[in-house]
């Protein structure tokens, strides 16, 4: 009995610690998505701004 507890409380440990770890490479990747985005939104602003300037 004493086994199973043991066991059983081994996997909930186990259980959240991959969420902790999921909801962490969420955040993360929507920081970098983000950081991309504005990237690329900063380098389109500069290509339309450069050729407006040419016309």
């Amino acid at each position: 009995m004493i086994g199973l507890i043991g066991m059983l409380a081994g996997e909930i440990l186990y259980e959240a610690a991959k969420f902790i770890i999921m909801i962490l490479l969420l955040v993360c990747s929507v920081f970098v998505g983000g950081a991309l985005r504005k990237k690329s939104d900063a380098k389109k602003a500069a290509k339309e701004a450069s050729s407006n300037i040419t016309e």
